[in-house]
């Protein structure tokens, strides 16, 4: 969770930012919404707000400021760690809230019972606390990497253009429709019928 100071330096940072300056950092900044548009389909679950994973992720690279492609990665890596770690935080809390909607009594006994139910007859805290902290390693993994990258950049880059090459973005657009076919039914479109009949 952010500090206080983390929260204090991220908007200082913000404040020095004033977008790209250069014909090709604008062409490049141009494209970010069409980017993170193809990020958001990938990672945001049915329900889940593209919106706000958009917001998060344009908040990182006004943070960052990312101008590679090797970089920009890192930034959406970094939004997506995030991402799934309050998702995380929020399948906690909805477990929590059916556990203790079940159960009488005032909140804080609720909520200790329900720990108590939760910890004892599943493994759901053991895996929310396990993802929880992969996302976070995957998080500070990729900010010490994009720290490193710009601390090594060279005094002139070149912004990167690419909006396609997103590799996460792994789908086509359209998907031909197809029928499945289990090896051990009968299929009636099927010119053979299953072995064994």
């Amino acid at each position: 969770m952010s500090t206080l100071r983390r929260i204090q330096s991220s908007r200082e940072n913000g404040k020095l930012s004033h977008g790209p300056t250069t014909d090709a950092g604008k062409q490049a900044s141009a494209t970010n919404s069409l980017r993170h548009g193809m990020l958001a389909q990938t990672v945001v679950l049915t329900g889940e707000s593209k919106d706000r994973f958009i917001t998060l992720l344009q908040a990182l690279v006004d943070e960052y400021n990312p101008v590679t492609e090797s970089e920009t990665s890192l930034v959406e890596s970094m939004a997506v760690a995030r991402w799934r770690q309050m998702r995380v935080w929020g399948i906690e809390k909805s477990g929590f809230d059916r556990e203790m909607a079940r159960l009488p009594g005032p909140a804080p006994v609720r909520a200790a019972i329900a720990f108590k139910n939760l910890s004892d007859s599943s493994r759901s805290l053991d895996l929310i606390l396990r993802y929880e902290a992969r996302f976070e390693r995957q998080f500070q993994q990729a900010l010490k990497n994009l720290l490193l990258r710009q601390a090594s950049r060279p005094e002139t880059i070149e912004f990167c253009d690419t909006m396609i090459s997103l590799a996460s973005a792994t789908w086509e657009d359209e998907i031909e429709p197809f029928k499945l076919e289990l090896p051990d039914e009968p299929n009636p479109t099927s010119e053979h019928p299953p072995s064994g009949t």
